[in-house]
């Protein structure tokens, strides 16, 4: 599903490299997994995002013409629709997936938040009026330094978060953001200077970790806080573990990506949230020799799966038109001395997600879908990151 996704290529590829026939689905006619040598058949359905009752009914409808050995949902908006209507779909197919009550605990930040404080994993201070008496008032009581951010338990991105420095910007601020998002809850801000990271773990449904890795965020687009452009796989054992004990606490299942950063006033490394989900970034794992998606196709099918414990690290993995964005940013000094090289085109360490250099399919693919896509306003704004980054207010 969602072969448009950066996720949806490592898998295409993995997929086909196990002997399997591959079937790759869009909402989008452009994109890199159609143009994947990977890829045997292209199918397009429904918006996920913005016609999701009418895509859930084409997969059911699809699924029941066409056999499907496994189903895996692949982007932000997918794995929900799929997750809602996973009990008719596992009629047809098969699919590693958690109850939707579980996802929806993942998917939500308040949530997730509740369930690392009880499983003794590093967060923010959270404050959520909605569980006080006292509401708002109650909790801006609690909070003893600035600024602070407001955050919608359902989001994507920044969207939604208002950065506040007192009490007054949050009473100004705090109706409007529930009204718009839903409900919210309060967080302290995590000033930059600290490494950010992300886990990508695959437990059964036992919670067995069959499969982990940890990588950190070494160039971000917009600059300054975005989505990774070029990762590297870290030796952060402890923060595999803290990932492992939310995914017991959730009694989860399946692949699932988790984002931490490095608090730079206390050395510690808090989690921020859960992404329920094949990242976009999911290419790290695959790059290094963990066969994610076959380990999930196995699992899938009640077969036995080995557990992979290790991983080799200090490998890079790029994402070379944002690293191009990138550069046309920042520029100068900054440009010269940013680690690993940006120049370093051609380093071994180095995987790229989209560029192969034995198949051009799917950067062809990538810039069709964005040519098209740029013509529409938001689809521009947000690929560019016009938007991004929490609104700030004084």
């Amino acid at each position: 599903m969602e072969a448009q996704a950066k996720a949806a290529l490592p898998l295409i590829e993995s997929l086909a490299r196990g002997g399997l026939r591959v079937a790759a689905g869009s909402e989008k006619r452009w994109n890199s997994g159609f143009y994947s040598r990977g890829c045997r058949e292209r199918h397009l359905y429904p918006s996920t995002r913005s016609q999701k009752g009418a895509f859930q009914q084409w997969l059911i409808d699809f699924l029941r013409r066409r056999p499907i050995d496994v189903l895996f949902p692949v982007g932000h908006y997918g794995a929900l629709a799929v997750c809602e209507i996973q009990n008719e779909i596992r009629r047809h197919t098969r699919l590693v997936m958690p109850p939707l009550q579980t996802f929806l605990d993942a998917y939500a930040k308040i949530p997730t938040m509740k369930t690392a404080i009880a499983a003794g994993v590093p967060i923010p201070d959270s404050w959520f009026p909605a569980d006080s008496e006292g509401g708002l008032d109650e909790a801006l009581s609690q909070i003893e330094r600035w600024p602070i951010l407001i955050k919608p338990s359902i989001g994507v991105g920044a969207r939604g978060i208002v950065w506040c420095h007192g009490p007054d910007d949050v009473r100004a601020n705090f109706v409007r953001i529930t009204g718009e998002f839903g409900e919210s809850y309060l967080q302290d801000f995590v000033p930059p200077g600290g490494m950010q990271y992300k886990v990508d773990m695959l437990v059964d449904d036992h919670q067995r970790r069959l499969a982990g890795i940890v990588y950190g965020k070494t160039r971000m687009y917009p600059p300054d806080g975005g989505s990774s452009i070029l990762n590297y796989a870290a030796d952060r054992p402890d923060i595999l573990d803290d990932a492992h004990r939310m995914l017991i606490a959730l009694k989860w299942t399946g692949i699932c990506d988790f984002d931490f950063v490095e608090d730079p006033r206390d050395g510690r490394v808090k989690l921020m949230e859960i992404n329920p989900r094949f990242p976009e970034s999911f290419h790290m794992g695959t790059s290094v020799g963990i066969d994610f998606p076959m380990m999930i196709y196995r699992l899938a099918r009640g077969e036995p799966v080995e557990p992979v414990h290790d991983y080799p690290k200090h490998r890079f993995l790029r994402f070379l038109p944002g690293d191009l964005l990138w550069a046309l940013r920042v520029g100068g000094r900054r440009l010269r001395t940013t680690w690993p090289s940006w120049f370093a085109f051609n380093d071994a360490r180095t995987a790229y997600q989209l560029c192969r250099a034995n198949d051009w399919g799917p950067i062809i693919g990538y810039l069709l879908e964005n040519i098209t896509s740029f013509l529409d306003a938001r689809t521009r704004r947000e690929r560019l990151r016009l938007d991004s980054g929490p609104a700030r207010r004084s």
